[in-house]
């Protein structure tokens, strides 16, 4: 028992002295939130015709290319040349992207990394490796990473959920391009259509650009709607394959009562790409896209409601990004995935001179109900609606400063007001709001 105190003491010691901020749970911030403001239909009672589409399928196509247009980051790997890109492209300098990381602690042994680790990364890419175009579709959830490696690293001791090197995970069945390998062919370098990085090889399935696009090609698809929606091997579904999340997109090829067969691309045993046709509920898609209206965004935020935040989205889950993100998927909205790309896709209102009175005002008068971003630099959070003039939002939040240096901790999906951080050196999210952006 006096051995047992002794470590439970050494780790409280260790713990204070590796950070000067103390986190406090939770339900000590979302206290004030009723049951009823956190379901959809609150808000929608609140919203001016609700079912009223806001675009139409050829108005998001031009949309889409709009966006597509402005976010640098954003690609159409399949239709996008990158042979053109071959002779000019810059081979990435990685002694200054280790020495970036070289300040980081591993998350497991929470010690800095050293330089062997570094060293041993260096010499598993070849600087001067040809490109060679191959495309992809990546199998289940594929890490896109900054560097080749499945270490986490992480800024501090208090952001172990943070691993630095995590870019986002892309979705079943994504298209890349594939531009070179780590020597030891355990990693590749791609080009994705949300961001660049290394994705381990098991995780692709390689294919020809024609076999990828027709795949693609086929309109006749189901959008999953469901937080989550389980795949079967069979009709009787019994047999899992496994799970998808949100804004999904599956192939459909024949529904029956209330199981739809989809067609899934699967690694064959010689490594080529098969079709297998597996089964999910009907109750958990969308057959084509969801129409895109007030009501419909706002009961797709509101099916993520206590959903774990995940930076980087390294557990399936999603942060403030990748919440926006799965949410428009569910209507065709080809988002970026990062929070400033997404609210800068399009024109979008400054108010990041108004003072809090004005700023309150602009975003109840401009803003829309269920379609409405805002943003403060690092966070993404989707408007609701007011109540006495105080405007609520609902977003993928991990937490946020306190009064006395305290850090609350939410880390999840949750409905709040915009007045959360104002007795901290931060300030309130609503001080901090710079941008607002209504998605039409």
């Amino acid at each position: 028992m006096k051995i047992k105190f002794i470590l439970l003491f050494l780790c409280l010691f260790i713990f204070s002295c590796s950070s000067k901020k103390v986190l406090v749970p939770h339900f000590e911030v979302t206290s004030g939130i009723s049951r009823e403001l956190k379901t959809p239909g609150f808000w929608i009672s609140k919203t001016q015709n609700p079912d009223k589409i806001i675009l139409t399928e050829k108005q998001i196509e031009n949309l889409n290319a709009k966006i597509l247009e402005n976010c640098p980051f954003l690609k159409n790997v399949l239709s996008r040349d990158l042979e053109k890109e071959k002779e000019k492209r810059s081979r990435i300098n990685y002694a200054n992207k280790l020495k970036k990381y070289s300040k980081y602690y591993d998350a497991l042994s929470l010690k800095k990394v050293g330089s062997t680790f570094f060293e041993t990364l260096k010499n598993n890419i070849d600087p001067d490796a040809p490109i060679n175009i191959r495309f992809a579709l990546t199998i289940g959830y594929a890490k896109l990473k900054a560097l080749p490696t499945d270490v986490p690293l992480i800024s501090s001791s208090d952001t172990t959920d943070l691993n630095r090197l995590a870019a986002t995970d892309l979705n079943f069945w994504s298209p890349v391009a594939a531009l070179y390998s780590t020597k030891d062919n355990q990693w590749c370098y791609v080009i994705s259509e949300v961001y660049e990085g290394w994705i381990k090889a098991e995780h692709l399935l390689f294919a020809s650009k024609e076999v990828i696009s027709d795949y693609f090609n086929d309109k006749n698809i189901a959008v999953v709607t469901s937080r989550f929606a389980d795949i079967y091997k069979d009709t009787s579904l019994t047999q899992f394959y496994d799970s998808v999340k949100m804004g999904t997109i599956l192939h459909i090829s024949k529904i029956k009562n209330d199981t739809i067969e989809v067609k899934i691309p699967v690694k064959s045993l010689n490594e080529n790409l098969e079709f297998m046709y597996c089964y999910v509920k009907k109750s958990d898609v969308s057959l084509g896209f969801l129409p895109y209206t007030k009501r419909n965004v706002i009961v797709q935020a509101f099916k993520q409601i206590d959903a774990p935040y995940d930076w980087g989205h390294n557990y399936g889950y999603t942060d403030c990004s990748g919440f926006v993100k799965q949410i428009f998927s569910c209507f065709g909205i080809n988002f970026p995935k990062n929070s400033g790309q997404q609210i800068n896709m399009k024109d979008s209102i400054q108010l990041g001179n108004y003072n809090t009175t004005l700023k309150a005002q602009a975003i109840i008068s401009e803003g829309i109900s269920g379609i409405t971003l805002l943003y403060l630099p690092g966070h993404i959070m989707l408007y609701l609606g007011h109540l006495d003039q105080n405007p609520y939002v609902i977003h993928s939040i991990r937490g946020y400063s306190g009064k006395n240096n305290k850090i609350h901790m939410l880390n999840k999906v949750a409905v709040t007001d915009l007045a959360l951080g104002d007795k901290s050196k931060d300030k309130s999210l609503l001080e901090r709001i710079t941008l607002m952006n209504v998605v039409k």
